[in-house]
């Protein structure tokens, strides 16, 4: 099976059970980081879409991004990356500090800091989801952060993978906090080997 034929031709009912295991991870990481901010929150993952690895920058934006990046391993490699539009950043942060909104203007050390935490809480809740339903194993690296353009952000995860495939599955992340909501982005880009244990697992290998 050509992982780039597989993966664009993914159906309807393979792309519904992949966002309801998202959906699984992201009602996980909003427990979660209701108890790190004392706030309830709600994620969801309104949307699942094949796109070409190429058209990111212009799916995702393209002004100056703040991603928080964990390194994926074991039995299902990749990079896995969380990717918020810099003024989301500065909001959220003044939401989870319950400061008056616009406070944070800059993303400092603080800033970075809460916000790495929270990437990497979603991250991680969206990979054990994954693990839970490939029944795979998956490491995780500790998470770095970035702020930059999103192609210079995805520089080095490019060079590992993207001579080997072209397309990638993007997910939309609506979080909410205290009734503000937020539209983000979530990407994993694996491994094609181990991204075609995914189609195989959605489509009991028949494509």
């Amino acid at each position: 099976m050509d992982y780039d034929k597989g993966i664009k031709e993914l159906g309807e009912f393979e792309k519904s059970a992949l966002l309801e295991t998202f959906n699984i991870g992201a009602s996980r990481a909003a427990d979660a980081l209701s108890e790190m901010i004392g706030h309830p929150v709600n994620i969801t993952v309104p949307g699942l879409e094949v796109t070409s690895i190429k058209t990111l920058p212009e799916k995702v934006g393209e002004d100056v991004k703040v991603a928080v990046y964990v390194g994926l391993g074991q039995e299902f490699s990749g990079h896995a990356f969380f990717v918020l539009d810099f003024e989301d950043a500065c909001r959220l942060f003044d939401l989870m500090m319950m400061q008056e909104p616009g406070t944070t203007t800059e993303i400092d050390e603080m800033v970075q800091s809460a916000i790495m935490e929270m990437g990497n809480i979603l991250i991680s809740a969206y990979a054990n989801a994954l693990s839970e339903f490939l029944g795979l194993t998956i490491e995780q690296t500790p998470p770095e952060i970035a702020i930059d353009f999103l192609p210079a952000i995805l520089d080095f995860a490019l060079a590992d993978i993207g001579q080997y495939c072209d397309y990638t599955i993007l997910l939309g992340t609506t979080i909410s906090i205290e009734g503000v909501e937020f539209k983000e982005h979530f990407f994993i880009l694996p491994k094609p080997e181990d991204m075609m244990k995914v189609i195989e697992k959605l489509t009991g290998g028949m494509i």
